[in-house]
């Protein structure tokens, strides 16, 4: 990219170089800034691990939900064996009912099996990106800080700064402006302290 040049002749890099040091506010709103957009990409990252465990949870409940209607069909055939035993002692058919009963049970046991393997699967409360990016986080915010202060910043710090900002904090600045309060206890501040 070109260097970009005023009505004035400055470049960008002579502007930012004249450029005042970002007061407390800014750098605060900065810090805001940086953490909203940490806490929604962690927040995306847990988002889609748990889509992937809700389709689990999901194939776990069809699993479970085809044993318990299984389970119901075989105590109404359970009923019925009871009436058929009941027939047979007064000489009805038992033998196909029996076998419908045996097969009933044998389906709903290997759906509870299927149930209770994908529902083992899932590992409920295990979200292993989301625990590695808050875990990188914490190291970054225990990890030593450069000692005291550096001095003013950089121009590709305050470029980045800058382009950082939202444009409706560019248009608070520029309505707060230099004669502001705040710039002025700034100023005051900075000239008691050098």
């Amino acid at each position: 990219m070109f260097p970009r040049s005023d009505p004035t002749g400055e470049t960008d890099a002579e502007i930012l170089e004249d450029a005042p040091d970002p007061g407390w506010k800014d750098r605060i709103a900065a810090v805001k800034r940086a953490a909203r957009a940490l806490v929604a990409t962690r927040a995306e990252i847990f988002r889609e691990e748990l889509a992937e465990k809700g389709s689990r949870l999901g194939k776990a409940g069809v699993g479970f939900s085809v044993a318990a209607l299984f389970a119901v069909l075989g105590l109404l055939l359970a009923t019925a064996l009871v009436a058929a035993i009941l027939a047979k002692l007064l000489g009805g058919p038992i033998a196909g009912l029996l076998a419908a009963f045996v097969l009933y049970v044998a389906v709903a046991a290997a759906a509870g099996f299927a149930g209770a393997k994908a529902l083992s699967r899932a590992r409920l409360f295990n979200f292993p990106a989301t625990r590695a990016e808050i875990q990188r986080d914490l190291e970054a915010v225990r990890a030593p800080g450069p000692g005291g202060d550096q001095g003013p910043a950089s121009a590709d710090a305050l470029a980045a700064e800058r382009a950082s900002a939202t444009p409706e904090e560019t248009d608070r600045e520029e309505k707060v402006g230099a004669e502001s309060p705040v710039s002025d206890l700034e100023e005051r501040f900075r000239a008691g302290s050098e």
